[in-house]
């Protein structure tokens, strides 16, 4: 029963090819930092840089912003990890077709199960499978047979790590995740044309649902031999300058401006540790660069002037104004701000700040 999972589950992440223009999970009208559908913020890897044999933890941040939820959101997850695919394209882990060498396509990427199988013996066909999408029946839900949450582990093949052309030898693992308010179901494809869809979220009749409803994650660890890097930590977080309790959040006055351009803001600021500026000795990076580290704030309630900034310049260490300006709504109400902190390692850090407005 557990090669016959691998074997559909292997066949299934090679039908998501074209889902990945979705990713943004919001109406291209709307501020992407106002949350009024499924949205994914982010994944955080408890190892953004992994080595060989290490199991790595992938923390997704979702919320559900839509006005009626008919139906829970839920995070799903492929179950098998796309290795080392060419010049790392991810498009390129879900052709739609495996050759017999163990997995590998492409002449070089593999789709591995998230940790060996029992007794260390791989599947006869690596997890491949076979078949194509004939292999797995259309329109039943896959829920089933997905992993769901918010976390999700595997383990790093230990000969994830190959040389490249012109720069240090490295691994690379794509994961790839679902948030889902509905089932994810296999659709029938019509003609050969490769940017078709064949997964759906859907109702329970199998009718497609709206891109509000669902969005896709493409979520990347790199191994190094001789590389680490850690997440960004939050110290504090700021109201006009004053530490808040995060747990508890922040209160603030409604809007009471005739026009909106006229509510008096408030900033809000998010503190990263001194030593999350690491050093940064990838590819391209001058001597003696570290890493940037950014924010990017997401709110259900009122609106930011700014999305995001630049926490940490890669020469020029702190910077001295980082603070964003909210501006309230005009009804008291109770929401969240989500805060994400970036570096550009991979590393990821998590801030939830219950809104109270009154």
């Amino acid at each position: 029963m557990r090669v016959r999972s691998l074997v559909i589950l292997s066949v299934l992440a090679a039908a998501l090819a074209a889902l990945f223009g979705l990713a943004c999970g919001a109406s291209a009208f709307d501020s992407q930092s106002k949350v009024t559908s499924v949205r994914m913020f982010g994944v955080r890897p408890d190892k953004p840089y992994a080595k060989p044999g290490e199991t790595v933890t992938l923390e997704v941040l979702s919320a559900d912003g839509r006005k009626d939820k008919p139906r829970p959101l839920e995070i799903f997850w492929i179950p098998i990890v796309c290795v080392n695919p060419r010049d790392d394209l991810y498009y390129l882990c879900f052709l739609p077709s495996q050759s017999a060498d163990g997995g590998t396509i492409d002449g070089g990427t593999r789709l591995v199960a998230p940790f060996p199988p029992d007794g260390g013996a791989a599947p006869p066909d690596g997890g491949a499978g076979g078949g194509g999408l004939s292999s797995i029946p259309v329109g039943i839900d896959l829920g089933p047979f997905l992993p769901k949450g918010p976390k999700f582990s595997f383990q790093m093949p230990d000969d994830i790590i190959q040389p490249r052309l012109g720069g240090p030898a490295y691994g690379l693992a794509i994961v790839f995740n679902i948030a889902c308010a509905g089932q994810v179901r296999l659709a029938e494809r019509v003609g050969n044309a490769p940017q078709q869809v064949p997964i759906q979220c859907t109702d329970e009749e199998g009718v497609p649902l709206s891109p509000d409803d669902y969005v896709i994650g493409i979520n990347r660890v790199y191994a190094y031999a001789d590389r680490t890097n850690a997440n960004p930590v939050v110290e504090r977080v700021t109201l006009d300058g004053v530490d808040v309790d995060v747990d508890a959040g922040i209160t603030v006055e409604r809007c009471v401006a005739g026009r909106r351009a006229d509510c008096k803001p408030v900033k809000i600021d998010v503190k990263v540790s001194d030593s999350s500026w690491e050093e940064n000795p990838s590819i391209g990076a001058s001597v003696g660069q570290r890493e940037q580290i950014w924010v990017t704030y997401y709110s259900d309630l009122g609106d930011f002037r700014d999305e995001a900034r630049l926490l940490f310049d890669a020469t020029e260490g702190r910077i001295s104004e980082s603070d964003v300006e909210f501006r309230p709504p005009y009804a008291p109400s109770e929401g969240t701000i989500w805060a994400v902190v970036h570096d550009n390692r991979a590393g990821a850090a998590f801030v939830v700040l219950p809104l109270h407005v009154k």
